[in-house]
């Protein structure tokens, strides 16, 4: 038996199925890593796993694409050709028997972004990291905006607050010229 383990987002929606009566579920997890190289260029390398679980778990609902999970399961390896590519491909597909939900639920910011220049910076609970002034990734290319105090915002969001406050601004200069 070949037990692994992986730790990903989902590619997309769950789905589930029935075959002869028997009920599953299956996904996909994308686990990506991330490093640099010699010459200093930061590399990334996707692994996508197939995942196939009996019956309905009670997160189901929960399986969206872009969730954080945790997966362990007895893995199977497989390799077809592929036409296509004109060779030969590995792929790997986990019969799921722990499922775990990562992610914070309705989080408006992840507990993990990278800078431009890779290096990683891990959120605190309220949204608050260590390099007040950046514009941080999610590691997906959605951009978040930390303010001069550290507090994190997705980018649309601190956009929105700084048209509000300049709106706000320009009001009371209205208001005080008009005095």
């Amino acid at each position: 038996m070949f037990q692994s383990i992986v730790c990903g987002y989902l590619g997309a929606d769950a789905e589930a199925k029935n075959e002869n009566g028997n009920e599953f579920i299956t996904f996909r997890v994308a686990h990506t890593d991330r490093w640099k190289d010699a010459a200093g260029n930061m590399k990334e390398s996707t692994q996508w796993i197939d995942c196939i679980m009996s019956g309905r778990p009670a997160v189901f609902d929960y399986l969206k694409q872009g969730t954080l999970v945790y997966v362990s399961g007895h893995a199977r390896l497989r390799c077809y050709s592929s036409a296509a590519a004109r060779s030969f491909v590995a792929g790997c597909t986990i019969s799921v028997v722990t499922l775990e939900l990562l992610g914070g639920a309705g989080d408006a910011v992840p507990r993990r972004l990278f800078s431009h220049d890779g290096k990683q910076h891990d959120v605190q609970k309220f949204f608050h990291t260590d390099c007040p002034g950046e514009v941080l990734t999610n590691g997906r290319g959605k951009e978040f905006a930390v303010d001069d105090n550290g507090w994190v915002l997705p980018m649309e969001d601190a956009q929105q607050q700084m048209q509000e406050s300049e709106q706000t601004s320009s009001d009371s200069k209205t208001k005080k010229n008009k005095k």
